[in-house]
C-alpha cells in the first residue's frame, strides 16, 4: 500500500504577477496523473482531475467572497474554491468521522489489506509561525480529533503539512518547539509512528500505527521542493 502526500500550494492559483496560474495547474495535474499511490492526501489543495483516483473528497471548502481568517480566498485564488485538505483514493470511503475544524481537517475510514484505517488529513500552521493564533488552534483540534477517532479504531494515520521538520539539526524548519513537542507527545501517547521523520527539509508528514513500523518498506519524496511547489511531495509503501 502506497500513501503520499503534498502540499501544492494552491496549484498557484494565487493572484500574482509573477506567477503564470494555468500553466502551473496543468503541470502540478499531469505531475501527479503520472504518479500511482493508493492514497494521496494533497493539502493547501483545489479540486484536481486526477485519473488514477475514482474517489476523492474534501475537507469543506472555505467560506467564498468573505475574509476568512484573514484572507478572502477567492480573491487570492482567482475564484477557485480553496479546500485545506483533500484524499484522493482508490477505494471508497466507508464512514467519515466528525472533526473540531471542518475546513482544515478531513478524516475517513478506508478498508484495506491492513485492516480498516482512518486517514486524518490536516495541517497545521496554515500561516507557519507568521500568526500563531491560528497554528495553536489547528493544533489544539488535531489533539482533540486525534483521541476522539482512536477510541473508536486504532489504526489511526495522520497525514498532512505539519509544518515541521522532527530531524535534530533542522530546528529552524518548525513554527516553534513548543508546538514541535506538544506534536511528539501525541504521538507517543497514541503509539504513533512519524514514518516521514527522517526525510531531509521536510515538514509534511506520514503517521502510522506503531505496530505498522515493521511494514514499511521505503519512506521518502517523490519531488523536491520548488519543483511544483513550495513543499515536498512525501510517500511510504507498507508491505
Amino acid at each position: 500500500m502506497k500513501i503520499a502526500t503534498f502540499n501544492i500550494d494552491w496549484a498557484k492559483k494565487y493572484k500574482s504577477e509573477k506567477t503564470k496560474p494555468q500553466k502551473t495547474f496543468f503541470k502540478i495535474e499531469d505531475f501527479l496523473n503520472k504518479q500511482d499511490f493508493d492514497f494521496l492526501i494533497l493539502t493547501e489543495a483545489i479540486d484536481l482531475n486526477l485519473e488514477k483516483f475514482p474517489f476523492k473528497y474534501f475537507s469543506e471548502n472555505i467560506p467564498e467572497h468573505i475574509e476568512h481568517e484573514e484572507l478572502n480566498y477567492s480573491n487570492y485564488l482567482n475564484g477557485e474554491k480553496a479546500f485545506r485538505t483533500a484524499i484522493y483514493s482508490k477505494t471508497k470511503a466507508v464512514k467519515k468521522y466528525a472533526v473540531a475544524d471542518r475546513y482544515t481537517n478531513l478524516a475517513l475510514e478506508f478498508e484495506t489489506e491492513f485492516g480498516n484505517v482512518v486517514f486524518l488529513a490536516t495541517i497545521i500552521g496554515t500561516w507557519f509561525s507568521q500568526k500563531l493564533k491560528y497554528a495553536e488552534a489547528e493544533l489544539k483540534n488535531l489533539i482533540e480529533d486525534s483521541k476522539k477517532i482512536i477510541q473508536q479504531n486504532k489504526n489511526l494515520f495522520i497525514v498532512g503539512d505539519l509544518n515541521t521538520s522532527f530531524k535534530l539539526n533542522e530546528k529552524k524548519i518548525q513554527i516553534n518547539k513548543k508546538i514541535s513537542e506538544s506534536i511528539i507527545n501525541l504521538f507517543e501517547e497514541l503509539h504513533l509512528y512519524n514514518a516521514t521523520q527522517n526525510i531531509e527539509e521536510n515538514v509534511d508528514h506520514i503517521i502510522v500505527p506503531h505496530f505498522l513500523n515493521n511494514k514499511i518498506i521505503e519512506s521518502n519524496f517523490f519531488i523536491e521542493k520548488d519543483e511544483l511547489s513550495d513543499h515536498k511531495g512525501i510517500f511510504i509503501t507498507l508491505q
